[in-house]
């Protein structure tokens, strides 16, 4: 899975440290586009933000959220090394305001922008964010739920875009799913 793993640096693509606005995130946007298209095998891709000192909702919208949603069934994205709260907030403003989930590392925090999940699979998403990955039987033992159950909640989180979902041989010998948080374990 590492090897399918890329970060990319997103001031590389903006010009500036504080990047803002629509018109310079659509131009953020055309060059991280082209520059995703380059890339090839990537199933999942961390935007850095280590250099980035501030960016407002707008651009953060047009540059990012829109680069997401663009390769939404292609590529999972996280975005990763935000390292201020007011950079969190602008970029779940951006989530919110463009309607794209996305997974964020706040260190070792995973955070998660845009729409949230229902209420009832908020407590297995909380346990595979805080294991970082589960199998679908283990997620059942965890909440005492069916496995059925777990099956069908874990792969609609993977479906929203908050999880990973990769095949695995069981201890059985048959194939099972594990789920993972996107980014830093995958």
């Amino acid at each position: 899975m590492n090897e399918n793993n890329r970060i990319v640096d997103l001031r590389k693509f903006t010009g500036e440290p504080n990047p803002y606005g629509t018109s310079r995130g659509r131009v953020a946007h055309a060059k991280l586009v082209d520059h995703i298209d380059s890339i090839h095998g990537a199933s999942v891709i961390g935007i850095s933000l280590a250099n980035i000192a501030g960016a407002d909702i707008s651009f953060f919208r047009e540059c990012l959220i829109y680069t997401v949603k663009r390769y939404s069934n292609q590529i999972h994205f996280y975005v990763c090394d935000i390292n201020d709260e007011d950079i969190f907030a602008n970029l779940k403003g951006a989530a919110d305001s463009g309607g794209q989930r996305l997974t964020c590392w706040v260190g070792n925090e995973c955070r998660f922008v845009g729409p949230e999940t229902s209420a009832s699979n908020k407590a297995l998403l909380a346990l595979v964010v805080n294991n970082r990955e589960a199998t679908t039987a283990e997620a059942a033992a965890a909440l005492d739920i069916s496995v059925q159950n777990a099956s069908t909640r874990l792969k609609r989180l993977s479906d929203e875009g908050f999880l990973l979902r990769t095949e695995a041989t069981a201890d059985s010998g048959g194939k099972e799913f594990v789920y993972q948080v996107i980014g830093k374990s995958a």
